[in-house]
């Protein structure tokens, strides 16, 4: 098979992803710190995309090596698997269930487990959640899986919306618990649990410059004193979003890192 290999992950080349599937690409898998995209012949590419290198490998069956090298990830009191390792799950950790399949979010990538870490540090008892960017909902879920009230989780992408409405059905999230929609934090927001707008809760897995645009938005849809949690961030990145933090007034600004990627703890200002 023909795999070109293109240097960056989706999130530091989701410019790019469109160009490769214009291309021509059957596929595009994000591996080791590359973007590998299946192509059924060589083709021309744009230049934006002519840094990576052109490979013939043996054909193999990458679904079922991605199912065998696929193990449950524990996050904090949770355990993600997907649905043919659900029997993995230990007695003693709230079970999260992911399909993995085109939204990102199965807990496997370092950004999704450290916000689950974050949400499972937290009490979330009788709390709602606002999960901008949700994808797959792995963090809405999560949230409602360790006992808040409600997640609303929010995404500009459509495609992403039914997909997460399916793995809070897969986890018998009780009806009412979560909801998803097709939106911005600029949008009106479904007022039939949080009238207001406001959350006790908001986690955003997008990246720094995003963060940054977004900040005052997250300050109009959480409640004084309260959680936020942002992931997405590449560590060189980081100070676009502390210094977007202290601009807004958040406090108790904490960050944890895992090789390149981190996550950004704050709270609102009262």
């Amino acid at each position: 098979m023909l795999v070109y290999h293109l240097p960056g992950t989706f999130e530091t080349r989701e410019d790019h992803l469109d160009l490769l599937w214009e291309a021509g690409a059957t596929g595009l898998e994000e591996r080791a710190g590359l973007i590998r995209a299946y192509f059924d012949e060589e083709t021309e590419l744009p230049d934006a995309i002519r840094d990576g290198e052109w490979r013939q490998e043996a054909d193999q069956d990458w679904l079922a090596e991605f199912k065998a090298n696929l193990r449950p990830v524990q996050a904090g009191r949770v355990t993600i698997v997907p649905p043919w390792l659900r029997a993995e799950i230990p007695a003693t950790q709230v079970g999260l269930v992911i399909e993995p399949g085109m939204a990102f979010g199965t807990g496997h990538h370092a950004t999704t487990r450290m916000a689950v870490e974050a949400l499972s540090d937290l009490n979330l008892d009788g709390q709602t959640i606002l999960d901008v960017g949700t994808g797959s909902g792995v963090l809405a879920i999560a949230g409602a899986l360790l006992g808040a009230e409600y997640a609303l989780g929010v995404d500009i992408d459509p495609i992403t919306i039914p997909i997460a409405e399916e793995n809070a059905r897969d986890n018998a999230v009780p009806e009412g618990r979560t909801a998803f929609m097709v939106g911005t934090l600029g949008d009106d927001l479904p007022g039939d649990v949080v009238a207001d707008g406001v959350f006790d809760v908001l986690v955003a897995n997008l990246y720094a410059e995003l963060h940054d645009l977004l900040v005052g938005a997250y300050v109009g849809h959480l409640r004084p004193g309260g959680p936020l949690i942002l992931t997405g961030i590449l560590t060189g990145k980081l100070p676009l979003v502390q210094g977007a933090l202290d601009r807004e007034g958040f406090t108790d600004v904490q960050v944890r890192t895992d090789g390149e990627w981190a996550l950004v703890t704050a709270r609102a200002g009262e």
